[in-house]
């Protein structure tokens, strides 16, 4: 493993669950760790915890997403590690700002635009990319002829689906930039699970408890790809070990595809 001591973080989701569990664990390594989160209070807490300035945007908007990104490469000299980890099923069902699904907007979308206006500053020190992804990918399909569809989908179909679809748009992210990348699934974690499950979600808590994972225990495999001396090349992780993903991972046809369609969505001028 390689010392993280000195090494700018930036974490996005870091306000509560394995954000916030990594951002303290990164910390606790010596590194300089950005937290960025959703809400202001929260974020300012863990922030004010370890003593640097918290950054807040909304990922429902894509103009919160760039004003960001220009403050984080206005603020900062390089990022040597950005950790995607913000993500999740927004209750709001409508349609977001800029017009997109609010589930794959969030897990997709912003993140995606994130990545790329920060590229300069991550290759600067050869730096690298970790996404939190979710087991749930490997059970999701992509449709070209409707590949945004949501009616007749539960929300965890379309969660699990803008999950496959980043993962697929990130490996070509890798292959177009060369910039280390690598995804994980951290567990089911007990501060998550349920959250969007109403009244049924204290019985499930109480169900599953024995094989839920802490924040904390979710972060382990985050902090392991960030300390670890190997190139990190576009492979799946869960607990700390390479595991398979869903086989259009590898689909590099479709993720071409998918990468055009996206670029638009960003309003982005031509393919990169």
């Amino acid at each position: 493993m390689q010392s993280i001591e000195g090494k700018t973080i930036v974490v996005t989701g870091a306000s509560s669950g394995v954000g916030a569990a990594a951002v303290k664990k990164l910390f606790e390594r010596g590194a300089l760790v950005i937290p960025v989160g959703r809400s202001h209070s929260r974020t300012a807490a863990i922030a004010k915890e370890i003593g640097v300035k918290p950054y807040t945007a909304d990922f429902m908007s894509l103009e919160n997403v760039r004003e960001l990104a220009n403050k984080l490469m206005q603020e900062l000299p390089h990022i040597d590690i950005l950790v995607n980890n913000a993500g999740g099923i927004p209750a709001q069902t409508g349609a977001t700002v800029d017009g997109n699904e609010p589930i794959f907007q969030v897990n997709t979308l912003s993140p995606l635009l994130l990545t790329l206006m920060l590229t300069p500053h991550i290759q600067k020190n050869k730096g690298r990319v970790i996404n939190t992804s979710s087991r749930s990918h490997k059970g999701a399909s992509i449709d070209k002829q409707d590949w945004q569809k949501t009616a007749g989908l539960r929300s965890h179909a379309v969660y699990a689906r803008s999950k496959l679809i980043t993962g697929m748009l990130f490996r070509e992210y890798y292959r177009r930039y060369g910039i280390e990348f690598a995804d994980f699934h951290p567990g089911l974690i007990r501060s998550d699970f349920g959250r969007y499950m109403g009244v049924y979600a204290s019985i499930l808590k109480t169900v599953f408890a024995p094989f839920l994972s802490t924040p904390a225990q979710g972060a382990e495999t985050l902090i392991h790809l960030a300390e670890t001396k190997d190139r990190l090349d576009g492979r799946y992780y869960v607990r700390k070990q390479e595991a398979k993903g869903n086989l259009l991972l590898e689909d590099r046809l479709l993720a071409g595809w998918l990468w055009e369609e996206c670029y638009k969505k960003l309003h982005l001028i031509g393919a990169e």
